[in-house]
């Protein structure tokens, strides 16, 4: 391992951790057996009531793999054997899930009443760090989720006010204009950004507004596509195209849900498409409509409407 890559391990290890000591009252909980935790012998975990449970106002993870997710519940409900959740208390004896989204669904779709949970205290911004540390290491992560929750993560710690993508970017474009005028950056706020950027990226703060924050010059259609698993790359040339190919593209390359094609295998379609003949696409446009039509109730005025257009293209197919 790499000096660089040693030093960005040991910071993303420290991420997420807890610094507050735990003063909540837990002796009415009871202690989960170490015999049935798959875990570390020193965790110390209780069993809480799922329905006390409440999710994370700060998860921004959107796409859940209904495989995976069969998967897990079928090792909870095989194995007996779990690792706990992590979850920071609430007013009322109520409690907010940290770490462990979906072995909590797994959990509630099992119809299990409790659940094994350490508790700690965080606050917002830990929740955050402890959220991007842990989809950091799957190894399905998703670079939009990731980049939503440095951007969150950011918002927080600066304090920035408003909606959350336009002040991130417009204190990472002061930056840049302060570099392009051979002026160090010197500001407490714009140093503080740096530091938060590379510590759970590994990443510059320029390659993170380049790279990273142009997601969301994306349409919200693409937008949406790739927080559902659409690899960004394949999302920036669809993107690139005309906005009449782009329902036609997303058509191809979407297998299943959540199953993408290639970029190769985007490159040859679109030859393809480009080399076909016009009236090849109009062929198209008419199949995707008709299918949409077979889907849309249409109020009285616009099924009317759309009878009049019917007999003028009628006339031209004629």
């Amino acid at each position: 391992m790499s000096s660089k890559r040693g030093k960005l391990a040991e910071r993303r290890a420290a991420v997420g951790q807890s610094s507050t000591p735990i003063t909540v009252e837990t002796t009415h909980l009871t202690r989960v057996p170490a015999t049935v935790l798959d875990a570390p012998e020193d965790v110390v975990a209780f069993w809480i009531p799922v329905r006390d449970i409440q999710s994370s106002p700060f998860q921004y993870r959107y796409h859940l793999d209904g495989n995976h997710l069969k998967a897990l519940m079928e090792s909870i409900a095989a194995r007996e054997l779990y690792q706990p959740i992590t979850v920071r208390p609430l007013e009322a004896g109520a409690y907010e899930v940290v770490l462990g989204h979906r072995r909590l669904e797994a959990f509630r779709r099992l119809g299990r009443e409790a659940i094994p949970a350490i508790v700690r205290e965080y606050d917002d911004a830990q929740v955050v760090r402890a959220l991007l540390d842990e989809n950091l290491k799957r190894a399905d992560v998703n670079l939009f989720e990731q980049t939503e929750g440095v951007v969150r993560l950011l918002a927080l710690e600066l304090d920035l006010k408003g909606d959350m993508v336009s002040a991130v970017r417009r204190v990472l474009e002061e930056m840049r204009s302060v570099k392009r005028s051979d002026q160090e950056v010197d500001a407490e706020l714009h140093l503080k950004a740096a530091r938060l950027i590379e510590d759970v990226t590994g990443m510059s703060w320029e390659s993170f507004l380049l790279n990273r924050l142009s997601v969301y010059r994306l349409s919200a259609e693409l937008q949406e596509k790739v927080r559902r698993g659409m690899p960004y790359s394949l999302a920036v040339a669809v993107g690139r195209l005309e906005h009449a190919l782009q329902a036609e593209a997303l058509d191809f390359l979407e297998v299943n849900a959540g199953e993408w094609r290639s970029r190769e295998e985007f490159r040859a379609w679109l030859q393809k498409r480009q080399a076909a003949p016009q009236h090849s696409g109009v062929q198209q446009r008419l199949k995707r409509l008709l299918k949409v039509a077979d889907q849309k109730n249409l109020t009285p005025m616009d099924a009317q409407r759309v009878a009049a257009l019917l007999d003028q293209l009628e006339k031209v197919l004629k």
